[in-house]
């Protein structure tokens, strides 16, 4: 099982929560962030409790806006708690700017972000204390000009809100087995052994080949109507999606569509319009990777 960090974080602080959550993805180490993972109308509370639950660590993510939020009061003491008692979980301080250990943190080492020109070396820090390799090629030498947390904006200034499993990153059902889809999203294959997951927000098309999901695709229905001659922006889709950009490579555009290579998971994604008055589609194939 991958490890799994619970990024423990005030809204204030939500950009850098962001960034760490996509250079920790690009380093091979999972991540719980509140906005992925809980649904509307679900139960705050619970879906907090099963995360931490779920993970192996809790990274707190301190600064003078977190120290004072009582949700983020709340969620390290469920980890301290577990830690007392001897479960698998550890809480990683983690200093974004400059504030006062809270008590029940005190005497922990913490991870030092507070330095924009050390970064680097505090993610590498916090990478090595959960027991990973850390990859220097993994990160880029400059920033983007679109990462994860651009493209999450620009979803929600265009109407696209960031979605909750199951249509949360799903390129990571590419390869999985139909029977291991099935039970990740909740749907059952049709006869043909496709899966298709339907709500208010998408359209989502898991093809099969044998007993494997080859293809995945996402209709995202507040984008339409969109048209086949005028160009668009893939940019929110991609992160209505947390489809971070800076990990794909431009290979074909037109006014209709744009293809892209996602080189370290060997996949195809395009962001396309299929028809006139339709919505946005984004589509993860492994069949056309390089092409």
């Amino acid at each position: 099982m991958k490890t799994c960090i619970f990024l423990s974080h005030n809204s204030a602080d939500k950009p850098f929560a962001r960034r760490l959550a996509s250079d920790l993805e690009a380093q091979g180490v999972g991540y719980w962030l509140d906005e992925a993972e809980i649904k509307v109308g679900e139960s705050l509370i619970e879906r907090i409790r099963e995360g931490i639950d779920d993970a192996a660590y809790v990274a707190v993510i301190l600064s003078p806006d977190s120290v004072k939020s009582l949700w983020v009061q709340r969620e390290v003491d469920v980890a301290i708690n577990q830690e007392i008692q001897g479960r698998r979980v550890k809480v990683l301080p983690v200093m974004y700017r400059m504030c006062d250990l809270p008590g029940f943190l005190l005497g922990k080492k913490y991870a030092d972000f507070t330095d924009p020109t050390r970064y680097e070396a505090a993610l590498k820090e916090l990478v090595h204390s959960v027991g990973v390799v850390f990859r220097r090629n993994a990160l880029s030498t400059t920033r983007p000009a679109h990462n994860i947390g651009s493209a999450i904006d620009q979803a929600w200034s265009v109407g696209l809100p960031m979605l909750s499993r199951p249509f949360h990153r799903p390129f990571q059902y590419m390869g999985m087995t139909v029977t291991a889809v099935a039970a990740a999203v909740g749907s059952e294959p049709n006869r043909v052994g496709n899966i298709i997951v339907d709500s208010d927000e998408c359209h989502m098309l898991l093809e099969a080949e044998g007993n494997f999901i080859n293809y995945v695709s996402v209709d995202l229905k507040r984008s339409a109507p969109q048209y086949r001659d005028r160009p668009f922006d893939p940019v929110p889709a991609l992160g209505a999606l947390s489809v971070n950009p800076a990990e794909l490579e431009l290979v074909r555009s037109a006014t209709h569509y744009h293809h892209y290579s996602d080189h370290r998971r060997k996949l195809k994604v395009s962001v396309s319009c299929l028809e006139d008055g339709g919505p946005l589609m984004v589509g993860f194939s492994s069949k056309y990777y390089g092409m």
